[in-house]
């Protein structure tokens, strides 16, 4: 079966969507997908071995020329994840021999769809939701996988660090106000490396400046048992790093979701960020968390502020326990 699934979507959403494609592909073994996302995002399907193909659109650009391309493929089925309006266009236009739509499509577009998935009842994460959407599809019943990162999708990372005997640390974020402070990561690390749960700290950090220097700062705080990436890993690359590692730790990411999918166990520290969507998923975990629920008739400004100073209230002991705990259940 030859599919075609439009989600535009950054890293983390798109590796969400790879918990729907190991339950199709074990239905349909042969399934070959091609993946419509926005740039950036097409590193999280490299270790998805039912994508075969990955495009990516920027939705503020023309897009007729991938319309036809789309169109000449010939797709069994078409589904379009999201709301986003053109994902919507593209599956709707694409002669696809079955056209699905997550949600309601406008009434303009419904004509050219065979189905619309909505109202289901399931766990509001984006993996479950993706999955949910699939399976009522394709007519299929299956509780919702982990998120799929295969071994053969992994490259070699360089590090000197012997498997199993590091922990690996992500505390950069695109959002900055998920930020924790650095000397409680650098506090939490030291609590680690003194109980002998791990010989060395990797300070993973992405290819921006802002999140190279987080963690060069932190590597300094924690001492010389610590080690940074460098921000000049591939997320190939940091699928081996987080794999081989005997704990992942860090604030809501992309590279969190990554660690799940490997199935490294997961520390997760989520302050103002959408937990009930973007959780650990599929393995080990534990999380340290600020509730997100908002008063009623709260201005958001006040909310803002209230859940900023929750935030900052989270300590280091909190963390180092979440940590402890996961780490006796995993030996």
């Amino acid at each position: 079966m030859r599919l075609l699934v439009v989600k535009f979507a950054k890293l983390r959403g798109a590796l969400a969507t790879t918990a729907a494609f190991r339950s199709l592909r074990e239905r349909h073994p042969g399934i070959a997908v091609t993946f419509v996302t926005a740039p950036g995002a097409e590193p999280a399907l490299g270790g998805c071995p039912a994508v075969t193909d990955v495009v990516a659109c920027d939705p503020a650009e023309g897009n007729w020329p991938l319309l036809a391309h789309l169109r000449r493929q010939r797709f069994d089925a078409a589904i379009a994840l999201g709301s986003h309006p053109l994902a919507r266009r593209l599956v709707a236009l694409s002669k696809a021999g079955r056209r699905v739509c997550a949600g309601r499509a406008p009434a303009w577009w419904r004509p050219f769809y065979h189905q619309e998935v909505f109202g289901l009842p399931v766990d509001p994460h984006e993996a479950a939701v993706d999955h949910a959407v699939c399976a009522q599809a394709f007519g299929f019943h299956a509780e919702t996988p982990g998120m799929w990162f295969s071994s053969a999708g992994m490259e070699e990372h360089g590090l000197l660090v012997e498997p199993g005997r590091y922990a690996v640390l992500h505390p950069g974020c695109s959002h900055p106000d998920r930020l924790l402070a650095l000397d409680k990561w650098s506090a939490v690390a030291r609590e680690l490396l003194a109980a002998r749960a791990v010989e060395r700290i990797v300070v993973s950090a992405g290819p921006a400046d802002e999140e190279r220097l987080l963690a060069e700062a932190l590597c300094g705080l924690i001492g010389p048992a610590a080690m940074a990436t460098g921000g000049r890993l591939s997320f190939a690359q940091s699928a081996r790093l987080v794999k081989d590692a005997r704990l992942f730790l860090g604030v809501d990411s992309a590279i969190l979701q990554l660690a799940a999918a490997v199935g490294t166990p997961v520390v997760g520290v989520f302050g103002p960020s959408d937990y009930a969507r973007a959780r650990p998923w599929g393995t080990l975990h534990r999380v340290v968390r600020v509730d997100t629920t908002p008063f009623e008739g709260e201005a958001p400004a006040d909310y803002r502020a209230r859940i900023a100073r929750a935030f900052g209230r989270i300590t280091p002991l909190q963390i180092a326990r979440a940590a402890d705990e996961l780490l006796r259940i995993s030996a």
